[in-house]
């Protein structure tokens, strides 16, 4: 039976408990090989160090190990089994490859991770047989500019992100104080805990937290969202995704960037953290009924009536 995928990856969050991670590739690769598929599977060389040792099933009988580097250009459909940070890390990885990614939800919330271990049989084997919606996603590049004693800016550091970068206070330090500009127009100066700049994919992550707004991931565009600003006049603002953010550090003494809360680099004065939309695409696979405004609903619990459950807890 000829599937969607000629082969697929199998990489999982580092430490996941072992029962949890051996029960999930067991079900995985069940569900492969049940439904016929010819394809080839690969396993990335430290979730295979979990699931591997005295396995002697059949299931594992034709898996090929390796690492990212060795399987990167090989793998079609990449699956990750952990929470939305462990799909973060695996779409930065493959943002330049092929392969498009599904996650298998082992996490806390998982707005990215479509699957839940119950539907794996069915969802998965769907996807493979079927194929199912493939969404692009907009990624961000990350450039730190750092003048040198030549007194010209070089590039401190670069990264990439699906979700955001945050600009914001280390453990202990003074608040940021920040200059803000979108192409060569001067937005504002701001000063409080930070600054989250997020892709449509990163509106429901830290920004959601400190009260930014919830963009479409079908929409174009990035959002500047203040943390705890000093002045209550600073609000998030939504631009075009083609515009280029810069943003100036002015009191850059404990203050740090974080790359899908994954990257961490020291900051400094005068530093310029430059912004713009990735020449790269995050490639999502979704089941045919996966819906986004169905998922706000459950991971947001939209569903719920407070009244309800007041009345519900005062009966008792």
């Amino acid at each position: 039976m000829t599937t969607k995928y000629s082969s697929i990856g199998i990489f999982c969050k580092p430490n996941l408990p072992v029962s949890t991670l051996l029960y999930t590739v067991d079900t995985i690769l069940s569900t492969i090989y049940s439904i016929g598929a010819n394809c080839s599977v690969y396993v990335e060389t430290k979730t295979a160090q979990c699931v591997l040792t005295d396995r002697e099933t059949d299931l594992y009988k034709n898996i090929i190990v390796g690492t990212f580097d060795e399987i990167k250009n090989s793998v079609d459909l990449a699956i990750a089994i952990g929470g939305d940070g462990t799909l973060l890390g695996l779409a930065r990885q493959f943002a330049q490859y092929k392969a498009h990614i599904i996650g298998i939800n082992q996490g806390r919330l998982g707005f990215t991770t479509d699957l839940d271990e119950t539907d794996i049989k069915n969802e998965l084997g769907s996807l493979l047989l079927h194929g199912g919606n493939v969404e692009e996603r907009d990624m961000i590049s990350v450039a730190v500019m750092r003048r040198s004693v030549t007194e010209k800016d070089k590039v401190f550091f670069s990264g990439l992100a699906l979700n955001d970068a945050v600009v914001n206070r280390a453990a202990i330090s003074n608040m940021v104080e920040l200059d803000v500009w979108v192409e060569n127009s001067f937005l504002h100066s701001m000063r409080g805990d930070g600054l989250v700049i997020c892709t449509p994919t990163g509106s429901t992550a830290y920004a959601l937290s400190v009260n930014g707004p919830i963009i479409h991931p079908k929409l174009s565009c990035f959002g500047l969202v203040p943390i705890a600003s000093q002045a209550l006049s600073s609000r998030p603002i939504s631009i075009p995704a083609d515009m280029e953010i810069t943003v100036v550090i002015k009191n850059g003494p404990g203050t740090v960037l974080h790359c899908d809360m994954q990257t961490v680099t020291e900051l400094q004065d005068g530093d310029r953290l430059v912004v713009r939309k990735s020449i790269h695409k995050a490639k999502m696979l979704h089941p045919k009924t996966y819906d986004y405004f169905a998922l706000l609903r459950k991971k947001l619990r939209w569903n719920i009536n407070p009244g309800r459950i007041r009345n519900n807890s005062s009966s008792q």
